[in-house]
Formats: structure tokens, sequence, C-alpha cells
């Protein structure tokens, strides 16, 4: 049992965490982050991955597991030395309800926590100037700065007939800055450019003709990397811990916007945890009635069969939660598959094992 979980376990996290991992990928090309950045990032993808990889990963072992010792003969073996049914699950039931403890934890707090982390790490990304290909005779917007050189040494990252102008002066005076010759270096907070021999200029916006003229032997210029961006409005739904979640929607003060999105949130969230219990009681009967014939391939099929089924169903409750206004569906949508399930699953369990 414990073989086919981690095996299926990894092929699951190995194949989602692909997925999004190219997706962070191409995000940190995009922006011009580093490989550390992305490393870092990768690992606020761990958690939400194992979320949907531990459930897919327990219906799967559990089904072959159980269908590989039904077609060799053990399930048999065991009857007849006199163990019932239950016996036989009930150190997987064990397991499963581990899992499904921890799927409660981190559903409702790890999981939370490294989507609201990835986010601010892409927002700040985002907002972030990480690229600066200053090219000759080109105008290069650097947040609020525009800077212009007549020739560019790139490899010492020298220039020479350098101009630059402000945008967004908080005082009533434009600023341009003139030099013959200038060096830019890019840090991690910001861009330094140090400029030799040269005359800054401020004219005043409100008076044309008046002019504020100073020559200098040196000035230097930083740029801080981080553009402004709005203030930071609420935290969405998926990245709020349970607690927090329970707390805005008893605080009474959610916009109907978000009020749609926080209200099936918990039980999107039990049904996750959930899923590992009821997947299990499917998993049980379906592979002890697995004939020799069929085996493994017809397991497996039911197998993919219920989670589709189970997930689908979710996705439907969860639609439903924010469309209707009705209480129990605005609250419990989500729940469906738990109900459906629980039902199929004492259906399948007073049919295929509490009658043999």
């Amino acid at each position: 049992m414990l073989q086919f979980f981690f095996g299926v376990l990894f092929i699951f996290v190995f194949v989602v965490f692909m997925g999004q991992f190219s997706r962070i990928f191409t995000y940190a090309a995009s922006y011009g982050a580093d490989m550390l950045w992305v490393s870092a990032t990768a690992v606020y993808l761990l958690p939400d991955i194992l979320v949907l990889s531990i459930p897919m990963a327990v219906q799967v072992s559990i089904v072959m597991t159980l269908s590989s010792m039904s077609q060799s003969g053990e399930i048999m073996a065991l009857r007849a030395a006199g163990f019932s049914f239950r016996e036989i699950t009930k150190p997987l039931f064990v397991i499963a309800l581990f899992l499904c403890f921890l799927m409660f934890w981190m559903t409702g707090w790890v999981s939370p926590l490294g989507r609201r982390h990835l986010e601010e790490a892409k927002d700040d990304i985002s907002s972030r100037i990480t690229k600066v290909n200053i090219e000759p005779k080109t105008f290069i917007n650097l947040g609020d700065w525009d800077i212009f050189a007549e020739s560019v040494d790139k490899t010492r990252k020298i220039l020479s007939s350098v101009h630059l102008s402000r945008k967004n002066d908080n005082a009533a005076l434009s600023t341009k800055i003139n030099a013959a010759a200038g060096k830019i270096d890019t840090g991690r907070n910001g861009i330094n450019i140090t400029l030799q021999n040269g005359q800054m200029q401020r004219h005043d916006l409100h008076n044309p003709h008046r002019i504020i003229t100073a020559e200098f032997g040196e000035y230097k210029v930083f740029i801080p990397l981080a553009k402004k961006t709005a203030p930071a409005g609420s935290f969405k739904a998926r990245e709020l811990t349970s607690p927090q979640i329970v707390g805005a929607i008893k605080g009474g003060k959610l916009s109907d916007k978000d009020a749609a999105s926080y209200r099936p949130a918990i039980a999107y969230r039990v049904s996750m945890t959930l899923s590992v219990i009821v997947l299990f009681f499917l998993s049980c009967p379906t592979a002890f009635a697995a004939n020799k014939k069929a085996g493994r391939s017809a397991a497996m099929v039911y197998s993919i069969i219920f989670i589709f089924s189970y997930f689908g169903l979710l996705t439907v409750g969860e639609i439903m939660a924010k469309k209707f206004i009705f209480a129990p569906l605005a609250y419990g949508g989500p729940l469906l598959p738990v109900i459906i399930g629980a039902i199929l699953s004492f259906y399948l369990w007073r049919r295929q094992l509490l009658n043999k």
C-alpha cells in the first residue's frame, strides 16, 4: 500500500508541479527574475499541489493495492482465515484518517498562506524594473526618469553625452540633467547613475521663463527599482486562512463580490479535506469487486471515474454557491460531492461487502 501510495503521489506531484513551475519560470523570464526567486517561489506551490495530489494518490493506491490482492487470491485467503472486509481495510482507513487531518491543516492554513506569498512575490517582481538595457541614441524609461545617451559601452557600463529628464516631479518644477559622461550600475534595490561634468536645469511649469541651473563635476542619481503601485486591496478568499474567512464573514463588511467568493470557501476546504475519506469508501468496494479478468485495468478505470466525478461535482457545487442566494446552497454548495459520495459509498459497501 505505502509503495503504491508514494509512487502515485510522486507522479501526481511531479506532473502538477512541472506544469505550475513552467508558468512561474515563464513569469520570471518576462520580468527578469533570477533563479533564486524562481526556487523560492516554487516552494510556495507545494502545499497547493499536495492538496490536489493526496486525494488522487489515496484513490489510485487503494484501488490498485486491493485489486491486486483480490486478483492474486490474497483477499480470499484472508477471508478464509476469518478476517472481515472491515478488518482488512482497517489499516488503510487509519492512513486515510491521518491524511484527512493533514488535509484539514493544509487546506485551512498552509495552502492559503502559500498562495498569499506566491501572489505577493509575483506582485513584487512585476512591480520592479529588473531589466536595464541602455541602447545608444534611444530614450529609455526608468521609472520616473527618462535617460538618453549618445554612446554606450555595455561592457564597462559607461555612457557618454547623457541626458536625464524627470517625470512626475512633486514640485512645480521639471528636472533635466545633461552630462558629458556617466556610469550606470544596477543593484537589487535600485539603479545608481553617476554623472560627470554636467549641468542640471529645473524649469518652473507655471512660469516657463524661469529656469534654475547648476553646474557640477559629479552628480549621483538613485532610481528605485520598485514602481509606484496602487494600494493593495483585500486578499482573495483562497489567500486567507479559515479563521480569517470566518472572521471576515462574521464582520459583515464584505462587498457583494467578496461575499460571493467567501461564502463557499470554508465548505470547499471541508470538501477537499473529506475527499480522502470519501474516496477511501468508494475505492474499497470497487477494488474488492474487481474480478480476475478485469483486474487492475477495470479498477483503474473506476478510480479515474471517481476522481473526475468528485472534482467535477466540487466545481459544480462551487459555481452553485456563487450564483444562488439560498443559504444552504450559498454556504454548502461545495459539499455536493461529499453528500453524493457518502450515499454511493453506503450503497456499494452494503451491496458488495456487508452482504458477503
